[in-house]
């Protein structure tokens, strides 16, 4: 005699192709909702950047933003690790340790408008728009750029290249003069950092 195969078991197994896509999407949702819960403080301060503290350990960067990767940062014959995180628009994030200190975030730089300070001050804002608000700020001269800083709020702002170039190869006195700076100077990248041995 002989038997049709046996079907008793077919709705159970269209039942679970059905449910393949449902995983899928569910699965895609749930990391959506992560990466989305990453991006969602978009402060910049002196305590740090979207969630992450200056002085957390640099090993922590990978867990809130999976895309980074590792570079290396060398000034003055020195080199020391720092992650690099990259964003929309050709933009990024760079955390950076110390050459004392390899293990922990000193520094955190953003070229990315979307981070903004408490009061509002991003990057692609001008020199002009800094000084309309009354902002008191600190003019100087660090590893071969010239910083702004946003005294309220302790975040540098970098100008841009070719602004900060000209401004400093018309005089030798340049750097005595730097609250002479073109209002129209559009700031590239803002920046906070620590001295993690107080911690």
């Amino acid at each position: 005699m002989i038997r049709g195969r046996d079907t008793r078991l077919a709705p159970l197994g269209v039942a679970l192709l059905r449910m393949r896509p449902l995983c899928a999407l569910m699965l895609l949702l749930a990391l959506a909702t992560c990466v989305g819960a990453a991006q969602t403080d978009l402060t910049i301060s002196a305590h740090g950047i979207n969630g992450i503290r200056l002085c957390q350990p640099l090993s922590a960067i990978g867990d809130r933003f999976p895309l980074s990767r590792d570079t290396l940062i060398s000034s003055e014959e020195a080199e020391w690790p720092a992650k690099i995180v990259p964003l929309d628009g050709g933009s990024r994030i760079l955390f950076e340790a110390s050459w004392s200190d390899a293990t922990h975030i000193w520094r955190i730089g953003t070229t990315s408008s979307r981070y903004r300070t408490a009061r509002g001050y991003r990057v692609g804002m001008t020199l002009g728009d800094l000084l309309e608000r009354g902002e008191k700020l600190d003019f100087g001269y660090e590893e071969g750029y010239i910083v702004i800083t946003i005294v309220s709020e302790q975040v540098d702002f970098l100008p841009d290249d070719s602004t900060a170039r000209a401004f400093l190869s018309r005089s030798p006195r340049a750097f005595d003069s730097l609250p002479a700076l073109p209002r129209s100077a559009r700031m590239k990248e803002s920046i906070v950092g620590g001295d993690c041995r107080q911690n």
